[in-house]
Order: C-alpha cells, then structure tokens, then sequence
C-alpha cells in the first residue's frame, strides 16, 4: 500500500503544480485583459474626441451655411422693409400735401363767402338799350322797289330804365340760425 499512497501523492503534487501554473497563467491573462481593457477605453475616447471633433466641425459648417442663407434672407426682408417705409414716407408726404391744399381751398372759399356777405349784394345792373324797332310792311302788301325814298322809317328806341344809385349802401340781411 505503499505505493498507491505515494502514486496518490505525486498525482496530487502534479495537480498542485498544474493549479499553481494555471493560477500564474490566470493572473497573466487577468493583466492582459486589464491592459486591453485600459487601451480600448484609451482608443474609445480618442475615436470619440475625433468624431466629437467632426461633428462640432460638421455642424459649425452646416451652422455657417444656415446662417448665410437665413442673413440673406434678412437683407432682402430689410431691403422690402425699407421700400415699404420709403413708399409709406411718400405716400404721408402726398396725402399731407392733399391735406394742406384742401385746407388751402377751404380757406380761399371761406375768404371769398366772407367777402361776398360783407360786400352785399349787388346793385342791380342796367338793363341793355333795346336794338330800334323797324316797321315792316304786311306780307300781303306789294314789294317796294330799292330806292332811297322806300327804305323804311326807324323808329327811335324807347328810353332806358332809371339806373339805381350806385354809392347808396345795401340793406343789411337777416341770417337765420337754427
């Protein structure tokens, strides 16, 4: 029995020395993964700083693009603004000027009513001579022949009516308010 004990116990000292390699082994394959886990992390923030960096870089140029476009847009809104208020200033000037001309006329109109009703009415004009009377003959009467004694005879034109003193001063008239 001797021998079976001492098979048992180099089987044993073999298996020890196995465990023992293995555990050496497991502790080198431990740093290893440790040593890859810290370089990926490493080239993880690298790749990721670099893609940060192209998408701030990307999105700035796309971000400049949009800004070009939108401050284009503006300058023409600003232009159109701009016309508007020119045509809006023009268009007050005018109707400023309408304004004052009517107010112009207004007072042109006025002026002229408040001659008018401190001048009064005026005197009444003189009626125009009547044109002289011709007889003629009847029609049923014989031609006269165109000598000088058959020209008919002119009657005088009757005299014009009185004329109405000029300088007398009007009568003043009743206004009635209501």
């Amino acid at each position: 029995m001797a021998e079976p004990a001492r098979a048992l116990d180099d089987v044993s000292a073999q298996l020890a020395e196995m465990l023992r390699h293995a555990d050496a082994l497991l502790a080198d394959w431990m740093r290893f993964g440790a040593e890859v886990r810290l370089r990926v992390e490493r080239e993880t923030a690298a790749i990721g700083a670099i893609v940060a960096q192209a998408v701030d870089g990307a999105s700035d140029r796309a971000l400049a693009i949009r800004l070009a476009a939108v401050s284009i847009e503006l300058e023409r809104l600003e232009h159109r603004i701009r016309v508007a208020a020119r045509l809006a200033a023009e268009q007050r000037t005018s109707e400023r000027r309408l304004v004052a001309g009517i107010a112009v006329g207004f007072t042109i109109v006025i002026a002229l009513l408040v001659a008018l009703v401190v001048r009064g009415p005026a005197p009444p004009l003189a009626a125009p001579p009547l044109p002289m009377r011709v007889d003629m003959p009847p029609a049923d009467a014989a031609p006269v022949p165109p000598d000088a004694a058959a020209l008919p005879q002119l009657a005088p034109a009757p005299p014009p009516p009185p004329a109405a003193r000029v300088d007398a001063a009007p009568a003043p008239r009743a206004t009635k308010r209501h």
